[in-house]
């Protein structure tokens, strides 16, 4: 059933007379405060973990409906499969791959998402729904790179991108509205509205995209509607509660490679998500008692079918007992599953179809931060995992934030990551095995990061190795072929970032990853450069891009050559007034040609133009 309507109604609901919305300002600053890497708000410069950070206003400035875009310029060592004009689809042969120091999977499960510090992932297959992140719907992007289990357990691997969900900031009604339409007769168009009045603050939000596709051999045609809100009530001073729920309904057609192209690879899903929050800050003891809900519904033409479920709670304290230390004792309880069909499979390749399965998985963790004067900062923590199926496992982790001077400082951590095994490596088809044990690494980073130029110029650079175990894998060679705990990689590379901004005229951005992996590993490039400037002259802004990538393997075939390529893309606002900016966005300008994934081209030139209104 299409939700199309429904969220509609929320927002015509919603919509009343509004006022101007102020705008964000901008900063470069070691001792910017991030949740991320911590249950707690801390400074960037006091966390061994390597974190990135996207501002509401960088979001705004992006133009993009969906979030994850964006931070391919955001973050060193980021690679996004975003193979078509909009949209990324699901399942075999579709887009939305995320990849951070080399560390992806297929599916994509090796890479974390968190909404507000809780997991989202898919209950059958333990993936990310990429069309599911709305940039309105977000207030700012955190990203760990590197090993974040101990804190948020499984699946985060390669990293954790944890997306903070927006809420209303001014007194009274407040809004905006952003259509766009461009190539392809791609429409890319989305509404929020916020209301706040002392203790109660409100968020409603709409968005839709939508593309006719651009292959010429098949159908790839894309669209999805999306709707969001939030409230939240201050109780007391130190006592919050605040609940949000998100739809997403989605139809998109499969393209399959140029081999063997398809024209009715339809496949449509329904993806929803609710949370509840008690939020405490009591001084010494702060905390938080999470709750969350996701549900899924997917049916494709192929005679695929599926409903899922992934709902937790997240209970957390944050004890400041002794001088310049916190402790931080936490719970997680998932509980994930579901039920697939497939009718049109012969009889041996259903198994596990038509039944449902659940798992349940129960986490407690301990994380000790402790202050060493003013310069120094060190970290452990100790998760242990009780799963259901395999039983239980511990993961350590530690690290120490030296500030040598007030503007540069040294990192190192060392972290055990895992990735229990989804309901689809353990129960479902041919190839499924109940035996599997969670996949395992050991992640290794040491770097600095310091400010110079008066503060204009800030630097990054962090070295990094990562060795993965267990990894589960599939030999055709072996009778029979089922999974097996038999895969492992390692990952060794360098990633930098350079910031440079003047006032608020020009903003330069600059990150390198270079990554050595020693296994034939998809979505790793060897070498991944990006460059984006923000320019701003009065009224008019001019916002160019660049992104290199080199020794990027998009096949499994060992003959098949490394994929090398460079993209340019450009971006030109004006500023009608404050509150009315018309705009402009050209991407692959050098009409580039090359593959994520060998078969699947990725777009060609193309243009979108459109309009942003401020209430």
């Amino acid at each position: 059933m299409k939700v199309s309507v429904i969220l509609c109604f929320f927002f015509a609901f919603y919509a009343n007379p509004l006022l101007a919305q102020e705008k964000d300002s901008l900063t470069i600053a070691l001792d910017e405060a991030v949740v991320t890497g911590t249950r707690i708000e801390r400074q960037k410069n006091k966390i061994a973990a390597s974190i990135s950070t996207i501002s509401r206003e960088t979001i705004d400035r992006s133009g993009e409906i969906n979030v994850l875009p964006l931070l391919t310029y955001q973050v060193p060592g980021f690679l996004l499969n975003d193979r078509s004009i909009t949209g990324f689809g699901i399942g075999p042969g579709s887009g939305g791959n995320i990849s951070i120091r080399g560390i992806s999977g297929t599916p994509n499960n090796r890479v974390l998402v968190l909404i507000d510090g809780q997991p989202q992932f898919m209950g059958i297959f333990a993936h990310p729904i990429a069309d599911a992140y709305s940039a309105s719907d977000i207030e700012r992007v955190e990203v760990q790179r590197g090993a974040a289990s101990v804190l948020y357990g499984s699946n985060a691997m390669g990293g954790a991108i944890n997306l903070i969900t927006r809420k209303g900031t001014d007194e009274g009604w407040n809004g905006s509205v952003n259509v766009g339409y461009g190539s392809f007769r791609t429409f890319m168009g989305n509404a929020h509205v916020s209301f706040n009045q002392g203790k109660f603050h409100s968020m409603v939000a709409i968005n839709r995209n939508s593309t006719t596709g651009f292959r010429n051999d098949a159908e790839d045609s894309f669209e999805n509607t999306t709707g969001y809100l939030k409230m939240g009530y201050a109780i007391s001073p130190g006592l919050s509660l605040s609940g949000d729920m998100q739809l997403a309904d989605a139809t998109y057609f499969q393209p399959g490679p140029t081999v063997a192209p398809l024209e009715t690879d339809k496949r449509e899903y329904l993806r929803g998500r609710a949370a509840l929050s008690l939020r405490n800050d009591w001084g010494n003891v702060s905390g938080a008692l999470l709750y969350f809900h996701n549900f899924g519904e997917h049916t494709f033409q192929t005679g695929f079918s599926s409903k899922d479920q992934n709902q937790g709670i997240t209970f957390y304290q944050n004890l400041s007992v002794l001088p310049n230390q916190i402790l931080t004792i936490g719970m997680d309880y998932k509980r994930y599953g579901g039920k697939a069909f497939n009718e049109t499979l012969p009889p041996p390749a259903r198994v596990g179809l038509g039944t449902q399965f659940t798992i349940h998985e129960t986490d407690l963790y301990l994380q000790a931060q402790q202050e060493l004067g003013e310069k120094i900062s060190f970290n452990a923590g100790l998760r242990r995992v009780s799963n259901s199926q395999y039983g239980q496992k511990l993961l350590p982790g530690f690290g120490f934030a030296y500030r040598i001077k007030q503007n540069f400082t040294l990192k190192a951590s060392s972290s055990k990551a895992f990735r229990s095994p989804s309901i689809v490596d353990l129960f479902l088809f041919p190839t499924s095995n109940e035996s599997l044990r969670p996949e395992e690494l050991w992640s290794h980073e040491a770097g600095f990061q310091t400010l110079i130029l008066d503060n204009k110029l800030s630097l990054e650079m962090m070295a990094f190795m990562a060795k993965g175990s267990n990894l589960i894998q599939i030999n055709p060679m072996i009778t029979p072929s089922i999974g097996s705990n038999s895969g492992s990689f390692l990952n060794k590379g360098l990633e930098s970032q350079f910031r440079f901004k003047t006032a608020e005229s020009l903003q330069v951005i600059f990150n390198y990853a270079y990554v050595d992996v020693d296994e034939n590993i998809l979505f790793a490039p060897k070498h991944n450069l990006s460059l984006q400037t923000d320019l701003q002259l009065s009224k008019f802004s001019i916002v160019p891009s660049i992104q290199h990538i080199s020794g990027l393997r998009n096949s499994l075939t060992e003959t098949d050559k490394n994929e090398n390529y460079t993209l340019i893309n450009l971006k030109s606002m004006y500023s009608i007034s404050h509150k009315i900016n018309i705009y402009i966005t050209g991407k692959n300008l050098l009409n580039t040609s090359y593959q994520l994934e060998k078969g699947f081209p990725m777009p060609g030139i193309n243009v979108m133009t459109g309009i942003h209104l401020k209430f």
